[in-house]
């Protein structure tokens, strides 16, 4: 087991790296989690960009969970993704992996609670010549209840979609119910330990009523699901999202976007993921996407 930095080495502790390949298996299974069509061309899905890089830079979710602290269920929360496909991901092909912690600071919240912000970066670089074949900065928080933060996940201020799209649209990606079997599916690809997301006594505990909470890379694969029946498989070369609201089971949710503007074959977009409520319809996950121009 990798030794734990104490809290003032965090910041440039670097990961023992490694390599790693993205198997078929484990996209196929990947992709039906994400509710879509399977891949052509050895295509891998996108968002097998949050787990192939934490494991093959010889870490796991668990392992930053210790390194980091975590207090237990509800004090971990996502923050934000920026990742980059420099190349199409494939299956099959094995990366060098490398990788460290580029952020460690004590914040507080909209409450005055206070969280430790912490932000990781890991590349897949290709085994012959060392080139960087795709990039991610993932950046988490970690709640402090031992030091007077709330237990339960801070619920930030809700955004509504005021509905204005003023680029072209890119045709919604629809998931009706929200799949706690899939949940479990993706927790176990991902070596996710956080009950969260399978374990509906844990979040009763947090008030939740027992429904577990969507992981991010699921949220984000509805968003990569609309890009490509927009532009076509392998079309994404950056996503860089925030997330604003945990997405339950049993929630339907809509993913969408607008293609801002096109420049040389390459389309800059506003994406979104909103829960489709009757009354208002908030947004759970916000950002831009830079994708190969649709044909």
């Amino acid at each position: 087991m990798l030794s734990r930095p104490a809290a003032h080495e965090l910041l440039g502790a670097t990961f023992p790296g490694g390599r790693t390949r993205l198997a078929y298996w484990e996209n196929y299974l990947l992709t039906d989690c994400t509710t879509a069509a399977q891949l052509p061309d050895s295509l891998g899905h996108p968002v097998a960009l949050f787990h192939l890089p934490i494991l093959g830079a010889g870490i796991t979710i668990g392992t930053l969970f210790d390194w980091c602290g975590a207090e237990g269920a509800g004090t971990v929360g996502l923050d934000g993704y920026d990742w980059e496909y420099l190349e199409p991901l494939r299956v099959d092909v094995d990366f060098d992996v490398r990788g460290s912690i580029i952020r460690w600071e004590r914040l507080e919240d909209e409450t005055g609670a206070p969280y430790d912000a912490m932000s990781f970066r890991i590349e897949l670089c290709d085994i012959d010549d060392g080139h960087v074949v795709a990039r991610v900065t993932n950046s988490w928080r970690f709640r402090r209840p031992s030091l007077g933060a709330p237990a339960a996940p801070v619920r930030l201020p809700k955004v509504i979609d005021d509905g204005v799209v003023t680029g072209t649209p890119i045709a919604p990606f629809v998931v009706e119910s929200v799949d706690a079997q899939k949940m479990k599916t993706m927790a176990a690809l991902l070596r996710d330990p956080y009950q969260v997301h399978w374990d509906r006594e844990a979040t009763t505990a947090m008030g939740l009523g027992g429904r577990v909470i969507n992981q991010g890379p699921l949220n984000l694969s509805y968003v990569v699901n609309a890009l490509h029946a927009y532009a076509g498989a392998g079309c994404v070369r950056r996503l860089t999202v925030a997330f604003n609201r945990p997405v339950f089971d049993g929630d339907r949710v809509v993913a969408g976007g607008e293609v801002l503007e096109t420049v040389d074959g390459v389309s800059t977009c506003r994406v979104w993921l909103r829960r489709d409520d009757p009354v208002a319809s908030e947004l759970m996950v916000t950002g831009t996407a830079i994708i190969t121009a649709a044909p």
